[in-house]
């Protein structure tokens, strides 16, 4: 058995290796950690952001977003098939400090007490310093994330909580 030893509420050291120790020194579990949920999540996005660079070597990497559903990475021409013939019409936006560029139907958007929230897709990609958008990599890949969760909120549609993106 491994020992651990952590004071307890009574600053007593405790050596038993439990959760819930009846000493007060409870361990937390690793698991129930958010920084180690963002971890796993950023490996699990690094190996398909390679696998699909590894497929598709010529193609821009994009990531494709739904509030309160996630994301998922695809290719430039993976997306166009998502959202078909609306791409065209779509509105653009610049967000995380000008590092990504979102699109988004503007049919998907509503306005309340002026802040505008998008309620459907949208695809992200990076913005060079040059203003040319290029495949979401794992610097812009985090921006993403961390973007969507400070961003992710919920509005009122009919007495109905739907889950929305805030567009700053």
């Amino acid at each position: 058995m491994m020992m651990n030893f952590k004071k307890n509420q009574n600053n007593a050291v405790c050596s038993m290796d439990c959760k819930n120790c009846p000493h007060g020194a409870s361990q937390p579990n690793p698991m129930d950690d958010s920084m180690f949920e963002k971890s796993i999540a950023m490996l699990h996005n690094w190996l398909m952001l390679e696998a699909i660079r590894e497929d598709h070597p010529k193609e821009r990497i994009v990531m494709v977003i739904l509030p309160g559903a996630g994301g998922e990475l695809l290719t430039e021409d993976g997306s166009r098939d998502i959202f078909e013939d609306v791409y065209d019409e779509m509105e653009a936006d610049l967000v995380a400090d000008g590092e990504l560029l979102l699109h988004y139907d503007k049919s998907d958007v509503i306005e309340t007490d002026r802040t505008r929230y998008l309620l459907g897709a949208a695809e992200v990609s990076e913005i060079d310093q040059n203003g040319n958008e290029c495949s979401i990599n794992l610097f812009t890949l985090e921006r993403t994330i961390d973007y969507v969760n400070e961003n992710l909120t919920v509005v009122s549609i009919g007495g109905e909580l739907v889950p929305a993106l805030r567009l700053i």
